[in-house]
C-alpha cells in the first residue's frame, strides 16, 4: 500500500494544519478531494473527529461512490510519525493514515503510514500533480 494524491489536495491539508496550529487538525482524503474534520479534543497532542461530522462525511463518501483514501492528522510540535495513542486508535487498518508535522512551522514535513495488528508501517507518499 502507497499513498498516492492529488498535489492540490496535499497543499489543502496542510494548510488546513497550519491553520489548526497549535492544536492538531484532522480530516479525511478521498479520491478527488480534502474532508476537513473538526477536532473535538482541541488538544496539542491528540485529536478526536467530531461524530457527527465523521458520520456524515462517510455517508457523503457512500452516496457518491467516492472511496477513502487516508485519514489526516497534524503534529503540531510532534514527530513526522504516529504516536502511541495515534496506533491504538486506528480503527481502519485498511486506510493509509497521513501525518502532517509542524515541528518547524515554515517548513512542514509530510509522511504516510499504514497502521495495523498495534504496528504503524511508513509508506510511500505521492504528490501528482
Amino acid at each position: 500500500m502507497d499513498l498516492t494524491i492529488d498535489s492540490r489536495i496535499l497543499e489543502e491539508v496542510v494548510e488546513h494544519a497550519k491553520a489548526a496550529y497549535p492544536k492538531e487538525g484532522c480530516g479525511l482524503i478521498a479520491a478527488g478531494r480534502f474532508i476537513p474534520i473538526p477536532n473535538i479534543a482541541q488538544s496539542v497532542s491528540e485529536f478526536e473527529m467530531d461524530p457527527a461530522e465523521l458520520i456524515k462525511a462517510f455517508r457523503e463518501l457512500r452516496t457518491a461512490g467516492e472511496e477513502l483514501v487516508a485519514i489526516y492528522h497534524s503534529h503540531p510540535h510532534g514527530p513526522l510519525r504516529p504516536s502511541d495513542t495515534d496506533i491504538e486508535r486506528a480503527y481502519y487498518p485498511e486506510t493509509a493514515h497521513l501525518i502532517v508535522s509542524l515541528a518547524d512551522p515554515k517548513h512542514p514535513r509530510t509522511a504516510a503510514f499504514r497502521i495495523a495488528n498495534g504496528e504503524a508501517l511508513e509508506i510511500e507518499l505521492r504528490a501528482i500533480v
